[in-house]
């Protein structure tokens, strides 16, 4: 798998710093010759000042800043042609890597996928003229999701590789954060060109009017959206600090399991993060974790703290507490997303487990996830009747219970995990338990 990822990310660096530049190169040059007549030299002048213009009146949402210069690219491109599209993002360039940390690579590459954008847009708008049945209306809808998808698609692989994240993750994260504003932008300068087109140039003066009005509705909107989002992150905090509170006080009815669900929600955090799940479902096997004994609740302390062997009745009675912590949060009517943490992270890929018998993927992710990180502390911590195993033979046990016990591909991910953490840093995390001054999570940072 990492052998894969690698190769994938050798593959993603050379189309981005190689054909990326020669992109850029190419199609720089290809353009060159009709910079040259003196009857564009006008229209050149009024897109560098329009270009001027957007730099410096971004719109914001919620996560960025965004210049509305695709919409005068796209205006261009519609109006002249690709060799218009092109001077526009080159001296959008020059303006930003004036104004900022300059990276010579980066920037070529930056200019690379959006030369390869127009030139593309320019391309499919020639071929739509030629057919000569479109509507302008029609025409220019299908060329602003193009423009879009085509300059999501090569940004993302840009960042994804600068980044070190998946190609597809990167690509969502960025269609979340501004699509909507990015398509209206698209099409206002659709409608702008149009009226260029059959108006003149005065009507530049009522499409400059829309975009300052859109710049300022677009910041108060997003900003009251901040605010609401730091409500809403406190909130979280809350929640954290109550689960994790929680945790506490269930692990101390058991004394020999003091700060369990604390590593326990660790090792799975880990996992999680090995495996290349998003960070809401990171956090949400973290809670689950948190929160996968609260059952134990509903055990009586005799059978809870015997230092004997349990019978097999009282075996049963400890083996409900998946069933009675589910019952708890199901009607707490809160936190449902951790429901199968809770109830199924006794259960065995064999079919063996408890509470329902599931086997393999019946199982879900979260609880198999756990299932593994709850039988390697149980292992290594130390009890008042015996000594925690050591590392190695508890890592054994696991490799021995993989495809019957536990998920076989998570486990080899876990091992994985600990082999590469230093002993110092992994004896700390084992012995850590809720009494201690320092938290777990800060241990690990």
């Amino acid at each position: 798998m990492r052998q894969k990822n690698d190769i994938g990310y050798i593959i993603k660096g050379i189309v981005v710093q190689v054909g990326f530049v020669l992109a850029a190169i190419s199609i720089f040059y290809s353009s060159l010759s009709q910079w040259e007549p003196r009857e564009h030299w006008g229209v050149l002048f009024i897109y560098t000042l329009l270009t001027i213009f957007s730099c410096f009146t971004p719109v914001r949402n919620a996560s960025t800043i965004m210049t509305v210069n695709n919409a005068v690219i796209f205006s261009g491109i519609l109006l002249y042609g690709v060799w218009v599209g092109v001077w526009t993002a080159v001296i959008e360039a020059l303006i930003i890597a004036t104004l900022t940390r300059f990276n010579p690579l980066k920037a070529i590459i930056n200019i690379g996928q959006l030369l390869m954008t127009i030139w593309t847009v320019a391309f499919l708008n020639d071929w739509l003229k030629s057919l000569g049945f479109l509507s302008p209306l029609i025409s220019d809808l299908m060329l602003t999701v193009v423009y879009w998808f085509v300059n999501l698609m090569l940004c993302g692989l840009g960042i994804s590789y600068f980044q070190k994240m998946g190609w597809l993750r990167t690509v969502k994260m960025m269609a979340r954060g501004f699509t909507s504003t990015y398509l209206l932008l698209l099409i206002l300068a659709g409608v702008g060109s149009r009226l260029v087109e059959s108006y003149g140039l005065l009507t530049l003066v009522p499409m400059m009017i829309a975009f300052f009005t859109i710049s300022y509705v677009f910041h108060h909107y997003y900003a009251s959206v901040q605010k609401l989002q730091q409500k809403v992150e406190e909130v979280k905090n809350f929640n954290h600090k109550f689960l994790t509170t929680m945790a506490a006080s269930i692990d101390a009815r058991d004394h020999y399991t003091s700060g369990h669900s604390q590593r326990v929600a660790h090792w799975g955090r880990e996992i999680a993060k090995q495996i290349g799940m998003s960070p809401e479902k990171v956090e949400e096997v973290y809670f689950g974790g948190i929160l996968h004994d609260i059952g134990k609740i509903g055990i009586e302390d005799e059978i809870l703290n015997k230092k004997g062997k349990l019978t097999p009745e009282e075996y049963d009675k400890i083996k409900q507490h998946t069933v009675i912590g589910y019952e708890i949060i199901k009607q707490a009517g809160m936190f449902h997303e951790l429901l199968p943490a809770i109830r199924s992270h006794h259960e065995r890929i064999d079919g063996k487990g408890y509470p329902d018998g599931l086997v393999g993927n019946e199982i879900p992710l979260i609880a198999r996830i756990l299932a593994i990180s709850d039988a390697f502390d149980a292992m290594v911590a130390d009890r008042p009747y015996r000594k925690g195993l050591p590392v190695e033979e508890a890592l054994q046990e696991i490799r021995r219970g993989a495809g019957t016990q536990f998920d076989e591909e998570l486990a080899s991910y876990f091992i994985h995990v600990i082999n590469k953490l230093p002993r110092e840093e992994l004896e700390t995390i084992i012995r850590q338990n809720d009494r201690s001054q320092k938290p777990l999570q800060d241990v690990f940072r």
